[in-house]
Parts: structure tokens; sequence; C-alpha cells
């Protein structure tokens, strides 16, 4: 069940404090991979030698992103790893109990988040780096840094500061149905976490968006915005943010860099800039960035991106496990034409004049016809083998399109005869590494991060290697 709005999760967490404080990203694609950016460039923070010098204290970090992947946990980690399931269980115990002794009906995202909040807290992390799921201004994790009725109730409890940052990434068309069916009402939704004293990091979105998003944070009572583009060290202004895997990861990176510095300077974990630099701005940040006690960690933080590996986006995976393909395959969880767009620029330049064999599932709802066309378009030679995913734990109103309309959809695009359906997810992969075998073809697995988790999960539990 999908139901927005704030006021069941605020009953859930209303006896608990959340003296942490967040970074809080919003937006349609890439808002996963810069927080598993910013989880790692805060690692290195803690490891460089401007931090050890100080003498002050590693930062303990937090992050919650959704959806999972393999296991409901594996969305929740401390210091880049993940929680046990014995924590996990034990606190969302604890929260289910409340939820049903307090009648409060809460849907389970908002219990999953709740869950998350309860364990940073727990685990007495310093900063929680927090993904929205769905919106932002509705969504469960926007309870950060806000009060409500029942809050005072509880008046001891009242320890939720404001996040350090908030951050937009780009804007696409998502979710309509609960959203809005223009960028600028999606715009709107995301740019609900924005609040009054806190900064925020955009994204580079088309001019119409960006103006818009500038408008609502006006009215938000916000002062510094930062954009990505106007960081130091990455040279994100040189293409779109659609033009392939390596340029998106370089969009990304800088407004995670942007966000991480951001933090670090309001926790006064960095050296005071000279008076002539106090005043905020893209350009001030550029020259802080630049001076000599502060550029080894810029450096450092710059190379996270290059190191990071975020399951399910343009991964390798390896499913010797499971099938007589040796080749690593491609796993890609692009759902939306913007991800897709990325994902078929890498296909093509990997496969080069070969043909893909590709395994296709998506959600209900998603717009196959378009995806399909970026993904296929112009490659008569490719094979397409249609699955569906299975049940996904923890997220029951998350259903698979059927095998037999993923095959309608990609026929719409190659011929007929180069689309076939396998139900069953091993076996679909069977099909297509045989097909891939005889074609001398790339292996493409895409269309749906709940395919990708299921095929994590099978090549785990055959012995393979996940990560």
């Amino acid at each position: 069940m999908i139901e927005l709005g704030l006021a069941r999760v605020f009953r859930l967490l209303a006896r608990t404090p959340l003296p942490w404080r967040a970074l809080h990203v919003a937006g349609t694609n890439g808002k996963g991979s810069i927080c598993a950016y910013i989880s790692a460039m805060l690692t290195a923070y803690n490891a460089s030698q401007l931090r050890t010098e100080s003498g002050k204290p590693p930062i303990k970090h937090g992050r919650f992103t959704s959806p999972h992947l393999i296991d409901r946990w594996d969305c929740i980690t401390i210091d880049e790893k993940t929680i046990s399931e014995v924590i996990f269980r034990q606190v969302e115990a604890k929260v289910l109990a409340r939820n049903i002794s307090e009648n409060i009906q809460a849907t389970e995202f908002e219990l999953l988040t709740a869950t998350a909040f309860e364990i940073f807290t727990l685990e007495n992390v310093d900063i929680g780096v927090i993904e929205v799921g769905m919106g932002g201004r509705l969504d469960s994790t926007n309870i950060l840094g806000q009060t409500s009725e029942f809050d005072e109730l509880e008046p001891n409890q009242q320890n939720r500061p404001k996040p350090l940052v908030t951050a937009i990434s780009t804007i696409a068309l998502d979710h309509q149905g609960f959203l809005g069916n223009t960028l600028q009402e999606i715009a709107t939704q995301k740019a609900g976490i924005m609040k009054s004293g806190v900064p925020v990091v955009l994204a580079m979105n088309n001019e119409a968006v960006t103006n818009h998003i500038l408008n609502l944070a006006s009215k938000a009572g916000v002062t510094q915005i930062l954009h990505s583009k106007d960081t130091a060290g990455f040279d994100v202004t040189r293409a779109s943010s659609k033009t392939n895997a390596a340029h998106a990861r370089q969009q990304n990176g800088a407004m995670a860099f942007t966000i991480t510095w951001l933090a670090l300077k309001q926790l006064n974990r960095l050296p005071a800039p000279p008076t002539t630099q106090a005043a905020c701005g893209s350009s001030t940040l550029r020259n802080e960035i630049r001076t000599s006690s502060l550029s080894s960690l810029a450096a450092a933080l710059r190379a996270v991106p290059e190191k990071v590996v975020w399951p399910g986006r343009l991964q390798d995976i390896n499913l010797a496990p499971l099938t007589s393909y040796t080749p690593t395959a491609l796993l890609d969880g692009a759902h939306n034409a913007e991800s897709a767009t990325v994902l078929a620029n890498t296909v093509r330049t990997r496969a080069g004049s070969r043909p893909v064999v590709w395994v296709l599932a998506a959600s209900k709802g998603k717009d196959l016809a378009g995806m399909f066309e970026l993904l296929l378009a112009g490659r008569p030679d490719d094979g397409v083998v249609a699955t569906e995913f299975g049940a996904v734990d923890g997220m029951p109103w998350i259903t698979a399109t059927s095998a037999e309309d993923v095959k309608a959809a990609a026929a719409g695009v190659l011929s007929q005869d180069n689309v076939m359906v396998e139900k069953d997810i091993t076996a679909a992969l069977k099909k297509a590494s045989r097909l891939a075998e005889e074609k001398d073809a790339l292996l493409v697995i895409a269309g749906s991060l709940y395919l990708v988790g299921d095929v994590l999960r099978l090549v785990r539990s055959a012995g393979g290697k996940i990560d």
C-alpha cells in the first residue's frame, strides 16, 4: 500500500528523539548513488590526515535508501556496513508493536522508515544520509526537522533538528499517479523537503524546472543554494547529464561532494576560511577548496565516485553459478526514460557491433513502450527474454508486469521472432545465456530494481559472488 502523508510516522516516532543530523536527498534519478557517494566521502574524511590532526573523533554515519535489493535490512547501513538482521528485527518488532498497540495503521514504508530512524538513534550516529522514498513533501522521511501535535504529547522528546543539507537530484517523469503529470508538478513534491535556513544543493535540470525550484526555495526561506555544475573539480558542464554513465557519475559525484562539504563546514570539521571568504556562494566554495589545508581532503573526496560500486546500477555480474554464460553480464535497474538512456549508451559502447540479449522485466504502471524504444531501437539483431520478478518482501503494493505484456512491448520495437517469454527468472537467465552464446552477444538484465534483486538473490543462493 502507498499512502503518502506524515501523520502516521509522526505518531510512530513521537517518543523517539532524533538528535542526529540528516543529509536529505530527493529527486527522480541518481539519489541512491548520491547517498552512497556521501557515505563513502564521510568515510574518506574520517580517514583523512585533516581529521586525525584535528583531534576530532570520526563522524559516525548511517544511510537509509530504498528499495532494498536482496534483504529488507540491506537498505540501512552504519559506517557503510549493512546492519545485522538481529538488530533490524529487534527494532522492527518494537515499531510493529507500537503500530498495533496505538492503532496507527502505518504503511510498510512508514514502518521501515521508523525502524531505520530508531536504529540511527540507538546506534548514536552523528549523520543520517537519507534518501527520499517517493516525492518529498509527503514522504515519511520528511518528518526530519519538523514537529507535529503528536510531539506536544511528549515535550521532553522534541529533539528533531533540521537537516544539515537538503538536495534535489535530476527530475524526470515517474510515479505520475502520485506526484503529478508534469515535471514542474513533480518538482513541487520533490522540493517539499526544503526547509528555512537549510542549504540546498541542486542538480542540473532544465531551466524551467530549475527556476520553479528556485522560486519554491525562496518561499521556503532557503538562503543558500548551490548547483552541482558550480562544484570545483568535477567537469559536469561538458555534456548533458543524459549522455553516458561516466557523466552521470560525475553529476552525482558533484552533488555528493557539495553536500558533504557543506555538512563538514556546518559541523565545524573544516578550518575556518579567511574572513574575505566568509560569504556563502559557489565561488566561495571553490576558493575554500583551493586552500592548501583543504586541497588534499577535496582530492580524496573527489576520488570517491570512481571507487564506489552501487549494486544494481551498471553492475557486472557473474552468472556462472546459474548458467553456462562465462562472460560477465550487465545488471541494471533502469526503470524510466532517463536511466534507460544512460543504460542504452553504456550498452552501445560495450557491445559495439555485437548484438545484445536482454532479460527484461518491469513493475506495473511503467512506460514500457518508451523505455524499450530507448533500449532496443536500431538494434534489429538483439534478442529479448521477457520475464517477471517475484513478490517483493515488505512491499506488497509492488507487482510485476506480466511477461506477456513485457513481450508485447518489446515486440513493438524488435521483430516478434526475436522476443520470447520465460516467466521463471532462472529459466529466463538460462535461455538468454544460451542465446547470447549462439549470437556471441552481450547479456544485459534490466527493467526493474526488483528484477535486479531477484537475480542477485539467486546468484547468492547458488554460492556466487554478488559484489
